[in-house]
């Protein structure tokens, strides 16, 4: 009979402490983080075993900038759940946020192994080995989150950014071209796209990106700035001066993105100042 009461108090307390898990994920949701480390910290008093309790406590205290807290607290639901792939997760993320990247890494692979299937993880995992130089460890990370998530737009854009580090344009503008198919709407992945295109040497295919990119963001007069340029330099003068007419005067905004686009895309060097073409009096081509 003790026996059976006993069991049924800690059926009682794993419940409660789930419930107030649950209350501080909803009071982490709203930015009430004083009252989100509290829930949490009676969940875990309710029960000692709940990883869970400790890795909310550790979110929030990280989300408090109480760094050392979060630690602890993390390290506590490694201590109650070895194979907690989020408190490795967690830990990783705290870790490479104070340099410690080697020591993140470590972590990171700790969470891949306990939930391989996380594509996000992997994909976490191969931005810390870009951070260490391991560009060939990054490469085949970013391969598996591919293929655990073939949908993901993402994953498929850092990859070409990888090729871009290594100067292959033309693996670049395939993983670029793939993030566009899985994320049609997305400007920023088809200007990536042009940009290596340029880089190629396939002007006509970039103008085509371009102009799809401004389809995408019409109000972004720094895609129609660049896309006025390209069209003047091949020699399109009557389009490219609409183009330029159209994207009007550019803001200190859109002079800095028009400048790291062509920066990235080889156009520009970083000493290099950017030469803004007038919209009213458009070159002449040579």
């Amino acid at each position: 009979m003790a026996t059976a009461r006993r069991r049924n108090g800690e059926e009682m307390r794993r419940r409660l402490s789930g419930r107030h898990c649950e209350a501080g994920d909803l009071h982490a949701s709203e930015d009430n983080v004083g009252d989100a480390i509290a829930s949490y910290r009676r969940a875990a008093e309710l029960d000692n075993r709940n990883a869970r309790a400790y890795v909310g406590m550790g979110d929030s205290y990280a989300l408090a900038d109480r760094d050392d807290r979060a630690r602890q607290a993390y390290q506590q639901a490694l201590s109650r759940d070895p194979n907690n792939a989020e408190a490795h997760f967690c830990m990783a993320d705290l870790l490479a946020r104070a340099g410690q990247v080697r020591e993140a890494i470590y972590e990171m692979e700790l969470a891949v192994d306990c939930d391989p299937d996380r594509a996000y993880y992997v994909y976490r995992l191969a931005e810390l080995y870009v951070r260490i130089g391991d560009t060939t460890m990054a490469e085949e990370a970013l391969h598996c989150a591919i293929a655990l998530d073939p949908d993901e737009g993402l994953y498929r854009y850092k990859l070409g950014e990888l090729h871009v580090r290594a100067r292959e344009w033309a693996l670049a503008a395939r993983a670029y071209f793939q993030a566009t198919q899985c994320a049609p709407l997305d400007d920023f992945y088809h200007i990536r796209l042009a940009s290596a295109l340029l880089r190629l040497d396939r002007r006509p295919a970039a103008v085509k990106v371009m102009r799809r990119t401004c389809r995408i963001a019409p109000d972004n007069r720094a895609y129609r700035y660049l896309l006025g340029e390209l069209l003047v330099l091949m020699g399109n003068l009557s389009g490219g001066s609409e183009q330029l007419r159209r994207a009007g005067k550019l803001d200190a905004y859109d002079r800095d993105y028009v400048r790291r686009v062509k920066t990235r895309s080889g156009q520009l060097r970083e000493d290099e100042k950017m030469t803004l073409i007038s919209a009213i009096d458009t070159p002449t081509l040579a």
